[in-house]
């Protein structure tokens, strides 16, 4: 394996991504370079040419006129391929600065106008950046390269930042503005390559209608997912923004010459993007992993709570940088990470209709409101700017608390995506695509198991366990004589009579449960006992909870207790979850969820928990049986789990735990889950796995997602098991395939053999 082999196994990109992840990681390092030199050299020039006291009435400016721009932006991404935008967007950026330069931007109105200028385009800019790349990668791919991508854009702050600090040694901050022209033509060049030789996505498409501002407003407000994004975006830029004018005002004082103020911000901007990068490589993946969405938004407020707290009572430039450097490097690594992540599950148009008024509009509208508190407390009521933490805490405050709330609405957001996925994959006839070897992306083997056994003639041994009576032997009576004859008409007739029966005695129950052996009286034996109602429960409990009971009749008492019996026999079906044998476990999860479906009593006990417990259970069972696990009596297969459109049933033990698991969730997103696991659409396989992923326990998510895929290859090979372990595994058991000794030793033979 080369080098390049192991950087991409280890950082865990797929195969068909390289290409598309480097381009756009190119382009995350452009554009963020672009921003930081900007944003250093229109504050150096801004704060030598005005008070600092004016910088609230130049952000209140950029407020208002960003308003406009976002309406034309989001009115043409609409209409055309983002990538095809992003083009125009550069040419009209490169054309406003040369024009700056020619009216010389050390006068007032030319430093004002380059402030406006660099500010729009910057916002314009970075939103574009990430609708475009969000339309190259489906939810899963982006949780997994985000980070990567936004990596790209720290090392371009870091770099940036301190190539600043070194030039201002030898040019002035007007002679360095030529350099913001340099990373947006090579962005263009990177843009032209990212098209080259790809079709756009066809989720991509323009959509043929568009919304008007007010149309796109209106949906933010009322749809929870982009309201709750829009409001901590609010909260995160207010407090941003508040923080930004301690930390300068402290810095003003210190530094008084153009050239040192540039220096000093060109080394700040430069040490937080390393601090940024750091926290990307090594912290947000393994944050967002472990913590979740709502944990992982929660760091930057409680950073900015305790920070502000600290600079209310020690107001110092040491303690202001600190903070503001903390709050620099957060909202670069890990909540800019975030924030954009949670536009991917939104449908295209809806992301291409409100993520730029949020970025830019809303982003404006806190940095406004950061400003009128600044002009209100600090340049009206001439009050010390080191009391602005008190508003920065408050915001901190607001922000944890939606924090929580985002967590939720994307957890619904990704179930409301899951059910239209699958509608919209059964419409495009995706049910044809049923591949079960592809559930297995992981093998715990190093040879296709099933098909050796099929070529072996093992693959469906059958053979009876000697059939042992769990009831105490009773004296024959003619009734339980004509219910052991072998002549299926005396049955039929014993059953009428016991039909018309007030009471049947328990030997009689027991003689009809042994019925259920027989293929050919087995409908007629369910539909008999479950006639006899609470009666038949204990009889029926003792046989299934007995490992010695005929095989067939324990496999088939379940289809009895799906739809007759109390509480009890609630009990004695999700006791038998954590059966000895794989078919009566399956059996027994097909009854638990007819009986829900019949809103049929419940458990008294705390069937939830016994349910995860035997669901965890089942996915602890990490030895090849789970490849083999199939069933001998197809009798009973059809319920709401395997919905007729899909034709082509799915691997037995995956089938048998998702059919659990839509006992203790909400079904609906679990069947759709289940159709995403088993259907070869990347679209609802990529939801099913991000509902999975915030759905199910850390324990059962880590032993299923061997099975259900979503790995990389290192955590594949981790899988693969030695065949001395296999063989041991596949001897040992039980399960119904290797029943037999005969079979257990030609199979242990068979698989020496092939590895020798």
């Amino acid at each position: 394996m080369t080098l390049r082999d192991r950087i991409l196994q280890r950082i865990d990109v797929r195969p068909g991504e390289i290409r598309r992840l480097l381009l756009l990681t190119a382009g995350s390092f452009l554009v963020v370079s672009f921003m930081v030199v900007a944003r250093a050299l229109r504050e150096a020039v801004f704060l030598t040419t005005f008070d600092i006291k004016m910088l609230p009435y130049i952000t209140l400016a950029v407020a208002v006129l960003g308003f406009p721009a976002v309406m034309a932006f989001t009115r043409v991404l609409q209409r055309t391929h983002p990538s095809r935008v992003m083009y125009g967007l550069v040419a009209i950026t490169i054309t406003g600065l040369l024009i700056l330069l020619a009216m010389g931007p050390g006068t007032k109105v030319g430093s004002i106008a380059l402030y406006i200028w660099t500010a729009l385009c910057t916002l314009l800019l970075t939103s574009g950046f990430w609708i475009v790349t969000a339309e190259y990668f489906a939810v899963r791919a982006a949780k997994r390269l985000y980070g990567i991508i936004g990596a790209g854009g720290t090392v371009g702050a870091l770099l940036c930042g301190i190539s600043l600090s070194w030039f201002t040694n030898y040019f002035s901050a007007f002679q360095l503005l030529p350099m913001l022209i340099i990373p947006l033509l090579l962005y263009a060049l990177v843009q032209a390559q990212l098209l080259r030789g790809h079709e756009e996505p066809a989720h991509a498409l323009p959509a043929p209608t568009s919304r008007s501002m007010h149309e796109n407003i209106r949906l933010v407000g009322q749809t929870p997912h982009l309201r709750t994004i829009a409001l901590i975006v609010f909260l995160a830029t207010i407090a941003s923004t508040v923080v930004d004018y301690q930390f300068k005002d402290l810095a003003r004082m210190r530094y008084d010459a153009p050239g040192s103020l540039t220096s000093f911000f060109g080394a700040f901007y430069g040490w937080t993007g390393g601090v940024a990068l750091l926290l990307q490589l090594f912290v947000a993946a393994r944050l967002m992993a472990v913590g979740g969405i709502a944990a992982s938004l929660a760091v930057l407020p409680m950073v900015l709570l305790i920070g502000s707290g600290g600079l209310l009572l020690i107001p110092s430039l040491l303690l202001a940088t600190l903070v503001r450097g903390a709050d620099n490097s957060l909202r670069k690594s890990i909540h800019r990470q975030l924030v954009e992540f949670l536009y991917v599950p939104l449908p295209p148009i809806v992301r291409r209709s409100t993520k730029t008024f949020i970025d830019s509009v809303v982003d404006s509208l806190g940095e406004g409101t950061g400003a009128l508190l600044i002009l209100i407390t600090v340049t009206l009521l001439d009050v010390p700017a080191r009391y602005l933490s008190a508003f920065v805490m408050l915001m901190a405050f607001l922000f944890l608390l939606s924090s929580q709330r985002m967590g939720r609405e994307y957890f619904s957001t990704v179930v409301a995506r899951l059910k239209e996925e699958e509608a919209e994959v059964a419409l495009r006839g995706g049910a044809e695509q049923m591949n079960e070897r592809h559930l297995l992306s992981a093998s715990f083997s190093r040879m296709d198991i099933q098909s050796l056994l099929t070529g072996t003639g093992l693959s469906e041994p059958y053979h009876h366990a000697p059939t042992v009576d769990s009831t105490t032997p009773a004296k024959p009576t003619g009734r339980l004589d004509q219910l052991a004859s072998p002549d299926d008409q005396t049955v039929l007739g014993a059953l009428k009579e016991l039909k018309e029966c007030a009471e049947i005695p328990n030997e009689e129950i027991a003689a009809m449960a042994r019925l259920l052996a027989r293929d050919s009286l087995y409908r007629t034996a369910v539909r008999h006992l479950a006639d006899c109602g609470d009666l038949v429960v204990p009889v029926l409990a003792d046989l299934l909870r007995n490992e010695h009971t005929d095989f067939v009749i324990r496999r088939r008492i379940p289809a009895v207790l799906s739809c007759v019996g109390g509480p009890a026999a609630d009990d004695v079906l999700i006791e038998a979850l954590s059966a000895n044998r794989f078919e009566v476990r399956y059996r027994s999860a097909v009854a638990l969820v007819r009986r829900r479906k019949h809103d049929l009593p419940r458990s008294a006990r705390d069937w939830e928990s016994l349910v995860w417990t035997a669901i965890e259970q089942e996915v602890h069972r990490d030895r090849p049986i789970w490849e083999l696990q199939k069933l001998l009596d197809e009798r009973e297969r059809e319920d709401d789990l395997v919905l007729r459109r899909v034709g082509t049933r799915g691997q037995t033990s995956l089938e048998h735990t998702f059919r659990m698991l839509t006992l203790v969730l909400d079904p609906d997103p679990v069947r759709a889950a289940f159709h995403g696991i088993v259907l070869k659409d990347e679209s609802l396989q990529g939801y099913a796995l991000e509902y999975l992923d915030q759905a199910l326990p850390s324990g059962i998510r880590e032993k299923l997602w061997v099975f259900i895929g979503d790995l990389s290859r290192a955590a594949q090979s981790r899988g693969v098991r030695s065949l001395d372990r296999v063989v041991s595994d596949l001897v040992s058991t039980r399960a119904t395939l290797f029943a037999g000794e005969q079979e257990r030793d030609a199979l242990k033979k068979m698989l020496e053999d092939q590895e020798s």
